[in-house]
């Protein structure tokens, strides 16, 4: 069961959804001071390779220098502040910015200015100006303060949580984004929490347990198992292996070697031996789908095989992680507080000599029309967002109530004092007791 350890906080003011001021302060301490993850490293897989992350105003660019590193620097030409890149390009021997000219090599040094140049520019000062940048699991994370804690000691326990995954092994084909209309951190918690699961999607009630979730909390970053291919107790019974199956096919059918949120018909569940149950028979189904990516678990242990495994990196990046498939959910902030971009690749382990294994992402801004290929599960979240920023939105609703099953979005507002200097304990005080004031009446 989920529990609430007395030091993770039980309410959570609204304004943290919602205020311009709050907004800002994240945008001043939180993005510019924290590790993130930008892309794969599939993204910058050549010399003279170039990736632009983009999280609210932060443009930084990533490339592969002629030394095989990944670089990071702010995408600022250093004359008159020109962005250096948009997007993504390959094959560059130099940096070259399109006003004035100036010209950087791949390890971000000024090489050279155009004609009638000041002749001001120094090669030392005039370099880009560097971030960190460090890889993990075939992910490149960045952070722009280069005084912050090194990668590894960000990560704390996820490198060895995480090793049997093999992370690096896996490659994305799909990166795609979808425009919100709510705040990023609501983003973020509807995916650390299974408590919504039995009013937003009821049908996974059939394939998974929402109840029996065990939490772990480390310093920054949070996790949780959830057992996959039984009913929840919430049924009490009320499933059968049929609607297992199809529910099963529909959301999960990729680890069975189908199509990604695939349309087609589940038909009928497949036969169940006597003294087995339909978990065994999914379970021994994954294994043989895996076995024809060269059985890369050959030593997981049923549990293993069909759990998810959820871990929350702070501040903004989930995994879903499952043996052969992983995704993950990113979800950036907008120009406003009630507007985020959520981001979702989705991680496979192809064979190597399959023709996309570790080929470039393709990214891709999905209009509203197109949404349905990413599944019901997502459709009725991204439904559902709009809605709770609405309520968040209402000036009289001071602070959010938080159960044991949301002990990861308290544990999130947690981390995030330390990187804005704010306290959630003084401000839910502080609303407390605006709210206990008596109010004016009326003539």
């Amino acid at each position: 069961m989920n529990v609430m350890t007395d030091s993770t906080p039980r309410e959570i003011p609204a304004d943290r959804y919602r205020s311009t001021a709050w907004h800002d302060l994240e945008s001043q301490h939180l993005w510019p001071k924290v590790w993130q993850i930008a892309c794969s490293e599939d993204c910058v897989p050549e010399i003279g390779d170039v990736y632009e992350y983009r999280i609210g105003s932060l443009s930084i660019l990533l490339v592969r220098g002629d030394d095989e590193q990944i670089r990071g620097f702010q995408n600022a030409c250093r004359h008159r502040g020109n962005a250096l890149v948009d997007g993504a390009e390959s094959g560059l021997r130099e940096l070259r910015c399109a006003y004035h000219g100036w010209c950087y090599d791949l390890r971000g040094h000024l090489r050279s200015i155009s004609e009638d140049g000041s002749g001001s520019a120094r090669p030392g000062r005039s370099s880009l100006i560097p971030v960190q940048v460090g890889c993990f699991g075939g992910l490149v994370f960045v952070n722009p303060d280069l005084e912050a804690e090194p990668l590894e000691s960000f990560l704390e326990e996820l490198p060895r949580e995480l090793a049997w995954v093999g992370m690096e092994r896996y490659s994305c084909r799909h990166a795609l984004s979808v425009e919100v209309e709510c705040n990023w951190k609501v983003v973020i918690d509807a995916f650390i929490e299974t408590y919504h699961l039995h009013v937003v999607h009821p049908q996974m009630l059939a394939i998974a347990d929402d109840v029996h979730t065990p939490i772990t909390l480390w310093d920054k970053h949070t996790m949780f198992e959830q057992p996959y291919g039984v009913a929840s107790p919430r049924l009490e019974g009320r499933s059968n292996d049929q609607e297992m199956w199809e529910e099963f096919v529909r959301n999960l059918g990729h680890r069975l070697g189908r199509t990604f949120a695939a349309g087609d018909e589940p038909g009928p569940h497949p036969p169940v031996p006597e003294g087995q149950t339909l978990q065994d028979v999914l379970t021994e189904m994954i294994r043989s789908h895996l076995s024809t990516l060269g059985d890369p678990y050959p030593h997981l242990d049923d549990r293993q095989v069909i759990h998810d495994f959820h871990y929350h990196i702070f501040p903004n990046a989930v995994f879903n992680v499952f043996a052969g498939w992983f995704g993950l959910i990113r979800a950036r902030p907008g120009s406003r507080p009630d507007r985020a971009i959520l981001d979702m690749w989705n991680f496979d382990l192809l064979p190597e000599d399959h023709p996309e294994s570790h080929a470039r992402p393709r990214e891709r801004v999905l209009p509203e029309h197109e949404q349905a290929s990413l599944g019901p599960v997502m459709l009725q979240d991204l439904e559902n967002f709009p809605r709770i920023q609405k309520g968040l939105s209402q000036p009289g609703l001071r602070t959010l109530r938080l159960v044991a099953a949301e002990a990861r979005i308290g544990r999130m507002h947690q981390i995030l004092d330390r990187y804005l200097g704010t306290s959630v304990e003084a401000e839910v005080e502080v609303e407390t007791e605006a709210q206990a004031r008596p109010r004016p009446t009326t003539a």
